[in-house]
């Protein structure tokens, strides 16, 4: 970063320890590494705890090690692009489909990811990966402020009513949003969305022959319960799960 940014951030975090980060305040960091140029941060939720995951602990880092070369990404869950941004900067020919629901989250990716929109090596897409297209609202058992932990839930007449409120977002399946990003095989699917990854693996899984890894967190019981490594092991895919963080499966290239 440079020493304004650290500056910035050293302020941040101790008027974060009193309590006293301001609703609706931007906090502005210029990086120069592991990513390049500036990201934006609201101060009040969750968005410090992706940037320390992302950016100072590198979470993603091990997947470096075992994909050396990578030119189509689909970010799915995408929060507000740092993950984006780590996988575009490390893989500097790659394209990417940035997917994130949460419409306040999804304005910060957007700004977050505008460089590489405007060069043409981004796209974002506002809508949750779902078992089929479907109206979708928050789930509000789960924390609120917690951006990086949005979970979503099928709408019903009784959340989309007049007097709620709740803006409604839209679900959409694996192989459409694979069609909107226009790439013909994808050489990296990341998915952390929250316990949605059953509704991904859902119905038909011939999708997974345009894939050629996965990197996903999952959320409780969920890969029991998609049959992740059931999947992975009839498509042909070798799972890496010695990181705390991310399960990776890589396909065999003798099956591509």
């Amino acid at each position: 970063m440079s020493m304004r940014s650290v500056l910035r951030l050293r302020d941040y975090g101790l008027r974060s320890a009193k309590g006293e980060q301001i609703e609706g305040q931007m906090l502005e960091l210029r990086m120069k590494s592991p990513i390049q140029g500036k990201v934006f941060l609201r101060e009040v939720g969750s968005d410090i705890l992706t940037f320390n995951e992302v950016i100072k602990e590198q979470v993603y880092k091990n997947i470096l090690a075992k994909l050396k070369d990578c030119e189509t990404v689909v970010d799915l869950g995408a929060n507000i692009g740092l993950t984006s941004l780590y996988f575009a900067s490390h893989y500097p020919s790659s394209k990417l489909l940035a997917v994130e629901p949460n419409p306040g989250t999804y304005k910060m990716l957007a700004a977050n990811l505008k460089e590489l929109i405007d060069s043409g090596r981004c796209q974002t897409l506002k809508a949750a990966v779902w078992g089929r297209k479907k109206a979708l609202v928050a789930d509000h058992s789960h924390a609120p402020d917690h951006y990086s932990a949005f979970v979503t839930k099928e709408a019903t007449g009784e959340d989309t009513g007049e007097d709620t409120g709740e803006e409604t977002m839209m679900g959409l399946p694996i192989q459409e949003i694979i069609n909107d990003s226009g790439f013909k095989k994808i050489d990296l699917l990341k998915v952390d969305i929250e316990g949605a990854e059953v509704e991904l693996f859902k119905g038909d899984v011939n999708w997974l022959r345009h894939v050629n890894s996965i990197a996903i967190e999952f959320h409780g019981d969920s890969r029991e319960m998609c049959r992740f490594d059931e999947i992975m092991r009839d498509y042909e895919f070798r799972i890496y799960d010695q990181d705390p963080h991310t399960v990776l499966a890589i396909r065999d290239q003798n099956s591509a």
